[in-house]
């Protein structure tokens, strides 16, 4: 084997962090500036020290790619092209974007820049590998969630469409799905998609019916193990987890690593002693996604450092003197390893030249073209109502609604009853979630070719790419999570898109700047159950109980539950689980914002309301068909129809609207 068979690509948070790795052998390391990264906690780097950080790194063999990955609001989009503008002008090796329209001004004004997707657009299927390509992205990042079986059909796939596949190997897990969780947003306006997650998964809540007061804190992921399954499946880049880690933490995760890899490439046996990784920071660690093991085991009660509680446990300890003896060799272990860390980095710096002043004129384009504002039209707006059980088509069905019906993240194994469905009821505008891996993403491409739909709309980009292959008219949904009118012209001219939901984050002011093109539609959710988090565990186990020990085969297309947890500021959030659908954690209260439609009208083509039965603590006093009346009187402008809503729906929040990004 050959070391360029791999990249051991590692987080660089801060400059000693960045020195760090590189003194420890990464290969590459990502890091991000002041502005525009999903790791605003980080302390980051400044354009300044830039070009030095790049050099030094390329003495090392060492790559620097840089971190672009959040949403990009309307209004930043001119900061965000003078920063590509003086990226051009430097060496650096690549950059890592979530943002679609961000990767369409790439694509078609910074050509020079090498482009990777990032872990938050959740990439799971070979349609958005496509979806990325056509794009000019290099690399994708996985969903962590994925198994080796998952992962090795995609890298292989990759490779043969030139999109090489990075794998987290170390560090964090997420309890929900990348790009789909809103859960620190709607608690605070600390949006994930803006770097900026308080991880409210990590809180302390009421002690759950089994004994858990962390019921969502997982445990970290580790395949130290596992690297001969990567490397056999078709993994390029190894990644670790860990921009807020100090510098310690990095240098120690590093070299373990690198030592595991360089094993492997030389035909050793692999390393099996994790003790090192131990002494550092962890919440103990799982492979359970990667050996498609989803379990109670990948939990952990405790949010913290593991550390000393593993050294504990190792050595058997219950005194209270041998136990503060653990603890004080696992403290001088960790600063010896800090001021070894400091002794090999001290002077990596030293030889470097000052670098230049990043040059405005070295390449790119100065300004990206203005888009020319809509010419506002005097149609009135369109309902569309989102419902998941049959029994409501009729409830909801007219010529003027227009009625989307909700597939199952388990397509497979329901998909004869859904081709039914909407062989049967032609009307129906198939919806399809955000999430289909494997085998239901192979049934939504069958499910297409036998329905044969006029239009669908997805939240799932691999869809939306096969759509426009197959010449079916696509609707973006929600969990695009599109905030800027570049992300619409991206839709509209690179996959011939007819129509884009506005993410459901931001504000008025947020929307009013972006322009939507000609002929497409524009719409907003204004009534919704308020999805926090989508996650491939289960998320019973740890608060009102599962008989299962793992999630099996049986679990996502059967399982229908429904509970509830509450923090220590008397926060409340809803667990459901659906017959064919992934666990999901809902807000308390349904999203009601009848206010958009007043205030931008504009700006959207079409309001929907979701009547899925989704069980929160708002109530809606009429019937589905009444409610579905009164909201196509208040998108009509009709007198005292929201009144008419605000007296029949109680109990609502609509604080993402307030607070934005």
């Amino acid at each position: 084997m050959d070391r360029s068979q791999f990249e051991l690509l590692a987080p660089g948070g801060d400059l000693e962090s960045i020195k760090a790795a590189i003194v420890a052998g990464a290969d590459a390391i990502y890091c991000g500036l002041d502005r525009f990264n999903a790791r605003n906690r980080a302390e980051n780097l400044s354009l300044e020290n830039l070009n030095e950080v790049i050099e030094v790194a390329h003495q090392h063999d060492c790559k620097i790619f840089l971190t672009l990955n959040i949403i990009i609001l309307e209004n930043e989009i001119p900061a965000i092209t003078r920063l590509l503008k003086e990226l051009v002008s430097t060496k650096v090796d690549g950059v890592i974007v979530q943002d679609i329209g961000l990767a369409y001004i790439l694509k078609h004004h910074f050509p020079e820049l090498d482009v990777h997707a990032s872990t938050q657009l959740n990439t799971h299927n070979e349609g958005q590998i496509l979806f990325m390509n056509k794009l000019g992205v290099s690399r994708v990042n996985l969903s962590r969630e994925l198994n080796i079986t998952e992962i090795k059909r995609l890298a292989q796939f990759g490779l043969n469409h030139n999109v090489l596949m990075e794998v987290f190997v170390h560090g964090s897990y997420c309890i929900g799905f990348s790009g789909l969780c809103y859960m620190s947003s709607a608690r605070n306006g600390a949006s994930g998609n803006r770097g900026r997650c308080s991880q409210p998964c990590r809180d302390q809540y009421q002690t759950t019916d089994v004994g858990s007061d962390y019921p969502l804190n997982m445990k970290d992921n580790s395949a130290f193990g596992d690297l001969k399954e990567l490397a056999d499946a078709g993994v390029y880049s190894l990644k670790v987890e860990g921009r807020i880690k100090k510098a310690h933490y990095v240098y120690t995760v590093v070299d373990n690593w690198r030592k595991q890899i360089d094993a492997y490439c030389e035909g050793s046996d692999l390393l099996t002693d994790t003790s090192e990784l131990y002494t550092v920071f962890n919440r103990d660690f799982s492979d359970g996604y990667l050996q498609g093991e989803i379990s109670r085991n990948m939990y952990i009660n405790h949010p913290r450092d593991n550390a000393s509680r593993h050294f504990v446990k190792i050595y058997g300890v219950t005194a209270e003197a041998d136990i503060k003896k653990v603890q004080q060799d696992l403290f001088d272990k960790k600063t010896d390893i800090m001021r070894m860390v400091e002794e090999k980095t001290k002077n990596l710096m030293s030889d470097v030249q000052s670098s230049p002043a990043i040059s405005l004129k070295a390449g790119g384009v100065d300004t990206i073209p203005k888009l020319t504002p809509h010419v506002a039209q005097d149609d009135n707006a369109r309902l569309s109502v989102l419902i998941s059980n049959k029994a409501d088509i009729e409830k909801v069905e007219s010529d003027n609604v227009d009625c989307y019906f909700e597939l199952p993240n388990a397509l497979a194994y329901s998909l004869k009853e859904m081709v039914d469905v909407f062989q049967s009821n032609s009307t129906l505008i198939p919806w399809f979630p955000a999430v289909l891996i494997d085998k239901d993403y192979d049934a939504a491409v069958e499910f297409i070719d036998e329905v044969k739909p006029k239009l669908i709309v997805t939240n799932n980009m691999g869809i939306g790419y096969l759509a426009a292959e197959k010449g079916v008219a696509w609707i973006a949904g929600p969990q695009f999570n599109t905030v800027n009118s570049y992300a619409l012209k991206c839709l509209k001219e690179e996959f011939n898109c007819s129509g884009a939901f506005i993410s459901n984050e931001i504000t008025r002011l947020q929307m009013r700047r972006i322009v939507r093109p000609d002929e497409f539609q524009l719409l907003h959710s204004i009534y919704h159950p308020n999805g926090l988090l989508t996650s491939r565990q289960c998320l019973f186990q740890q608060t009102s109980g599962c008989k299962k020990m793992k999630i099996n085969k049986g679990c996502l297309p059967r399982c229908e539950k429904h509970t509830s947890i509450i923090n220590f500021n008397e926060s409340s959030y809803i667990i459901d689980k659906q017959k064919g659908s992934h666990n999901t954690l809902y807000g308390n209260n349904h999203f009601y914002n009848p206010n958009v439609v007043e205030e931008l009208p504009e700006l959207f083509t079409g309001f929907m309301v979701d009547l899925r039965d989704i069980e929160t603590m708002t109530k809606a006093n009429a019937p589905k068909e009444e409610l579905v009346a009164m909201f196509n009187d208040l998108i009509s402008h009709k007198e005292n129809a929201k009144q008419a809503l605000d007296s029949n729906i109680i109990g609502t929040v609509n604080n993402q609207y307030i607070k934005g990004l």
